[in-house]
């Protein structure tokens, strides 16, 4: 097989890969993606706010492959309650469908199982099978077990992890009639979310600690399982004329996790292998998807403009340490809400990390010069920094703020500040409001 050079090889075929590959391909760039579908199904939990990217940049397939929205049922704390909404996704369909969808987009799908890669003198030489591919750019987007950005180099120093988590997976058949639900619920030794498809399939998944000695060999996975389940007491109601498909639990690593360096000159980790958060979010699609949107503009960037490579680095990164900071103070806030067994190891060490306080918001709304996006670029551009942005806002509804905040205080109006950047006038109108709003414009 002969492929045009100049390509980018994407090394995983999930949510972030895709969005990664279908945005390169969209600046005219040549995107290949590597992957092995999954060969048996998986399950998650996928919340409401993925469906508007899915429909946005346009994936009608995937979209059609999701499962049922169903409300999700919390049992923390001792409550019982409605908490948000999901929709059930088998993975195992949906990769299958954002395929489809990338090769829609012009994509070059290729499956098979990555075997070695290596660093040539000038090009990335990728074994699959009995092939080899080479590429100018390489992307790592194989989750969680991607260790591209820590083998180019020395050191894990920059690795950090949330206290080691695992998922341990079990599947059921259940009657036709039940219908389809998701429910997650707390018990002294971890928590557990179950998932009922209602099309005769449940999943219940337990999130128990696995720090050194602390999980039994595979041969006892299936006996330990059942301890755990019998501590549960929301699941001799979710297992009630359940039959379980065989004796087989899955196990997974399921804590929060940060890897740097996330690129280089000629490659750069997407989706979970430089940032993967703790499940009980609910957001891992989410973030994949917003991983695989912003490492577009950054490689094109590298590719394109080399001389602004560290700017290029910076954004990503810097976005990257902000959504793990974020998502592990939320689930810190999460797990310190379940009360009932503060002694207990999982929930004494879950309750306190990330270690410290929360450092406060910005006491004053300032400008400066930040990375940002443009036209497909990162470029240094001035924003606002506030209490409710801390990271910057350059443009609102294609208005750069700092150039409107001159503009305003110099005495011009709406009419005259959209002819100066060419927009209609309900575009700055609304850039002018965000300023006000946070009393900006004086």
């Amino acid at each position: 097989m002969r492929l045009p050079s100049g390509k980018i090889v994407i090394m995983g075929g999930g949510p972030a890969g895709v969005f990664c590959a279908c945005g390169l391909v969209e600046l005219g760039l040549k995107a290949v993606i590597i992957t092995r579908p999954r060969p048996f199904p998986a399950w998650e939990g996928m919340s409401e706010r993925p469906l508007n990217s899915l429909r946005h940049f346009g994936f009608p397939q995937t979209v059609a492959s999701l499962g049922p929205l169903v409300a999700r049922k919390s049992h923390w704390n001792g409550n019982a309650q409605i908490q948000n909404r999901e929709y059930i996704l088998n993975r195992q369909t949906f990769d299958r469908a954002l395929l489809r969808d990338a090769k829609a987009k012009g994509v070059h799908i290729i499956e098979g199982r990555i075997e070695k890669v290596v660093r040539g003198a000038e090009k990335w030489h990728i074994s699959y099978g009995p092939q080899t591919l080479t590429a100018d750019f390489l992307v790592e987007a194989r989750g969680r077990e991607s260790r591209l950005g820590r083998a180019r180099m020395a050191g894990d120093d920059d690795h950090v992890t949330a206290p080691a988590t695992s998922a341990l997976l079990k599947s059921y058949h259940v009657p036709f009639g039940h219908s389809a639900m998701t429910s997650v619920a707390a018990f002294p030794a971890g928590w557990a979310w179950y998932m009922r498809d209602g099309q005769g399939t449940a999943i219940l998944q337990i999130f128990v600690s696995s720090e050194k000695g602390e999980l039994p060999s595979k041969e006892g996975l299936d006996q330990y399982f059942s301890r755990l389940t019998d501590q549960l007491p929301e699941a001799e109601v979710w297992l009630r004329d359940a039959q379980a498909h065989d004796n087989k639990v899955s196990v997974r690593t399921a804590a929060a996790m940060k890897t740097l360096p996330v690129g280089g000159d000629d490659f750069l980790v997407v989706g979970d292998g430089s940032l993967a958060l703790d499940p009980l979010s609910g957001n891992g699609i989410f973030y994949a998807i917003g991983s695989g949107l912003s490492a577009v503009p950054v490689i094109n960037t590298l590719m394109r403009r080399p001389e602004d490579k560290e700017l290029a680095l910076q954004f990503y990164r810097e976005r990257i340490d902000f959504a793990f900071e974020g998502g592990c103070l939320m689930g810190k806030e999460f797990y310190a809400s379940e009360q009932r067994w503060p002694e207990e190891a999982f929930w004494k060490r879950r309750s306190i990390w990330p270690p410290g306080e929360e450092p406060p918001p910005p006491q004053t709304t300032k400008t400066c010069k930040r990375p940002v996006v443009r036209d497909g670029y990162i470029e240094l551009e001035d924003v606002i920094v506030c209490a409710d942005h801390p990271r910057g806002v350059w443009q609102v509804d294609g208005v750069p703020l700092v150039k409107l905040l001159d503009l305003i205080r110099g005495g011009s109006n709406d009419d005259d500040n959209a002819t100066e950047f060419g927009v209609d006038k309900a575009q700055v109108t609304s850039a002018r409001k965000w300023l006000t709003v946070r009393n900006i414009t004086g």
